[in-house]
């Protein structure tokens, strides 16, 4: 008779600890996958934030005009 292993596994053999990661290597790991791309990905991602920083202030020296022309009815 063919046992369904897939569907109904076998029991974890006694005094096995299931108690799920260690905090520390959880911690570690998070480190890893954020600082890891960060690290690899630096130069590019220096470019975007730049790109991002010069389309605020385009937006920005769009904005200041209507910003002083509203100002300047309230006060």
């Amino acid at each position: 008779m063919k046992r369904p292993w897939d569907i109904n596994p076998l029991p974890p053999p006694d005094g096995s600890d299931d108690k799920g990661p260690d905090p520390i290597s959880t911690f570690l790991l998070l480190a890893f996958v954020v600082v890891g791309p960060l690290i690899y990905f630096g130069p590019q991602l220096r470019t975007i934030e730049t790109w991002l920083v010069s389309a605020y202030g385009t937006v920005e020296s769009w904005l200041i005009p209507i910003r002083d022309w509203f100002l300047g009815l309230m006060g």
